[in-house]
């Protein structure tokens, strides 16, 4: 179970809303780079970009690891227990619930909308159409630094910023709702666009519903790196099967 502190720091609400907005924009921004890589075939600049993103990200993600430090009475990370079977298999689980309430609602708008995928995930599928650096470093970034940056800031600050008194479930969806935020690359203005973003934001509760009922950050970054390892990792081996024909 999630331990906080007895206050929360900074205690002033505000101020708290402002340092989630400003790590929200942060967040937003920092896959720029990777986009100005695309648009350039010299692959020293294709690099540099890759790298400034990384960078940004990194620093996103201590600057947020820095926030949540001062209200959590345990360490953030813990070291792994790979023996604890019962818990893997738990976290295995919460990871099929999540793929099935993904399902359903994408199946749910298929069937009355007609659309079968996110612009977020169509984004995602034309940066790593191609083997370059570009689509490497989409792999590296969709697989290991956005699950343990996002989690930083979407659970780990939402959950211990925002209604730990209250009732228990409202920062778990607190934080699907603003999870959502950053993926969609519109304001849902239609049912399409709406259903997209009933899927991020319930994946973004389930990871919080994990994290809180565990207590350890770790657990939801591992539910969510094998969420997007399985998507993006098929995506990279196609890729360099077609530059090898």
């Amino acid at each position: 179970m999630l331990e906080t502190t007895n206050e929360v720091r900074p205690k002033s609400l505000i101020l708290r809303t402002i340092n989630v907005a400003f790590v929200l924009v942060l967040v937003v921004v920092a896959p720029v780079p990777l986009l100005f890589a695309t648009k350039t075939d010299n692959i020293f600049l294709q690099i540099l970009c890759a790298a400034t993103m990384f960078l940004f990200y990194i620093g996103i993600g201590f600057y947020a690891y820095r926030l949540l430090r001062k209200n959590v009475s345990g360490p953030v990370f813990t070291k792994p227990n790979i023996r604890n079977w019962r818990g893997l298999w738990w976290l295995v689980g919460m990871w099929f619930v999540m793929i099935a309430i993904e399902m359903i609602l994408a199946q749910l708008r298929l069937q009355l909308t007609g659309v079968t995928t996110t612009e977020n995930q169509e984004a995602i599928n034309e940066l790593t159409s191609n083997f370059n650096v570009t689509m490497v470093a989409m792999v590296i970034y969709g697989t290991f630094l956005a699950p343990v940056v996002e989690e930083l800031v979407f659970r780990g600050l939402i959950l211990n910023y925002f209604f730990r008194k209250s009732w228990w479930w409202a920062n778990i969806i607190l934080s699907g709702v603003v999870f959502a935020l950053p993926h969609m690359d519109t304001i849902p203005t239609n049912l399409a666009d709406t259903l997209s973003y009933v899927i991020y934001a319930s994946m973004g509760m389930v990871l919080a519903y994990i994290y809180k009922k565990t207590g350890d950050l770790k657990n939801s970054i591992a539910v969510h790196m094998l969420n997007n390892g399985i998507t993006m990792i098929p995506l990279l081996v196609v890729a360099i099967m077609n530059a090898i024909q």
